[in-house]
């Protein structure tokens, strides 16, 4: 039944529903956070691209449409394999044979007209990662070459990925603290890779310094971006690791309050980015780091978090969430062939594109008894209100209304974007939400 509190958010709804989308937001305190950027993006791993884009001359037609279906989000070439990506035909690192040169990835010699190819169809914007662990400033110079030769709308550049871990002895040490020595001794070798490779960049812009664990350089982090003049300060950020604790990796955490509250704990990183002038983004994501967890990730789960994480990343001052694609189980989408097969996260980014397009904005309005109601404005075609119920148990919520209300449904039990028309009855329609569902109510 409907509560009390949550009476706070009838007259808004009515305003909503009756098209008047000022009314809305004259009934919600403060002026909402602005969209300005596509709040979801995706990176991926430079080998997996490069065995999606196919054998021919251009991509799978499927592929396309599949960035298309996602509203063209920007695509960075990053993750782990940015620091062991080499140009085709690059030569071995170092004076000799290495294990280092031995594991590096080389390009195709196709890579590249095919992704011009597929951002000519897609229109997404493109950030290239230049592997800055290898130190080799003839290759960032190939490598931003060819990539300002594929892309179509819009480049940006970014400089090694996860720096702040590059000499961690496994990955189950990222959540530890390091010394202060550590962490120097960390900073002071991205600064002097960074500075030997920024000039194969020019007056291109740049992201970064996109840390594993942004605490490792809470500090210095001020600092670094200045130096470097970012244009955007991109940062990662997973809930939980499959490598350092995988029992902490299960549906019943994936869907608690804090896993999609994440975000919040990095305020300071907006607060730095906002200081110096620029945006910040979280430029990696996803449910569970070290390639997800299966039967996690890959759970109709996983959507419901999604929404979660991307709302309270815009509404702590992020602006756009990047979801990562390594060939592991968290991927939203897996390219076969000709064909696609999405999982249950795809559907997710799918809606939240559509939900908060560029000039949208939206805000809390309510979060009683587990039901937080996000109000959205700016944008006729879409939803009102997002209702999340984050409790264990279905919510029942009766709503004044003289029309038909359009609704659209991701559930943590069902894969897929479900939609319905709940009619409206002697004035009212009763809205059932099912427990950790999300529920979009169309204007």
């Amino acid at each position: 039944m409907l509560r009390k509190p949550l009476m706070l958010v009838l007259p808004l709804l009515l305003a909503a529903l009756a098209l008047l989308p000022t009314a809305a937001e004259a009934q919600s305190s403060g002026p909402g956070v602005q969209v300005v950027m596509p709040p979801v993006g995706l990176s991926i791993e430079y080998p997996l691209l490069a065995d999606d884009l196919g054998t021919g001359a251009c991509p799978p037609p499927a592929l396309v449409a599949q960035l298309l279906q996602l509203s063209s989000p920007p695509l960075a070439l990053a993750g782990a394999s940015q620091d062991l990506t080499s140009p085709s035909g690059g030569a071995p690192a170092g004076p000799g044979p290495s294990w280092a040169a031995s594991t590096l990835y080389s390009l195709p010699a196709s890579f590249w007209s095919q992704l011009h190819c597929l951002l000519t169809a897609a229109k997404d914007p493109l950030t290239a990662g230049l592997n800055l662990k290898t130190g080799q400033l003839s290759w960032a110079t190939q490598m931003v070459a060819a990539a300002e030769g594929a892309a179509t709308n819009g480049l940006d550049f970014s400089l090694g990925n996860e720096p702040d871990i590059y000499e961690l002895p496994n990955y189950a040490d990222l959540g530890n603290k390091l010394s202060t020595q550590e962490d120097l001794a960390a900073i002071n070798l991205y600064l002097q890779l960074a500075t030997i490779l920024r000039p194969a960049i020019g007056s291109s812009a740049l992201i970064g310094p996109e840390l594993a664990a942004a605490k490792h350089w809470q500090d210095q982090l001020p600092g670094v971006i200045a130096q470097f003049h970012y244009q955007t300060v991109g940062v990662h950020l997973y809930p939980f690791s499959a490598c350092k604790d995988p029992r902490a990796a299960t549906i019943k955490n994936l869907l608690s309050p804090s896993a999609g509250e994440s975000p919040r704990s990095l305020a300071w990183v907006v607060a730095d980015a906002t200081a110096a002038g620029v945006p910040a983004i979280i430029s990696e994501a996803n449910s569970v780091s070290c390639g997800g967890m299966p039967g996690v990730s890959n759970s109709p789960a996983s959507a419901v978090w999604a929404v979660r994480f991307v709302l309270n990343a815009l509404k702590t001052g992020f602006r756009e969430v990047r979801f990562h694609l390594s060939g592991g189980s968290y991927d939203p989408f897996v390219v076969e062939g000709e064909t696609i097969v999405n999982r249950p996260l795809e559907s997710a980014l799918v809606a939240l594109n559509q939900w908060l397009p560029v000039g949208s904005s939206l805000r809390t309005v309510s979060s009683a008894r587990g039901l937080v109601t996000t109000a959205v404005s700016g944008d006729p075609s879409g939803p009102a209100l997002i209702l999340d119920n984050e409790s264990a148990r279905a919510r029942t919520v009766k709503l004044p209304a003289v029309h038909a209300l359009a609704i659209s449904v991701l559930t943590a039990r069902r894969t897929g974007l479900a939609t319905a028309t709940l009619p409206a009855r002697h004035g009212r329609i009763k809205l059932r939400i099912a427990a950790n569902s999300v529920v979009a109510l169309m204007s």
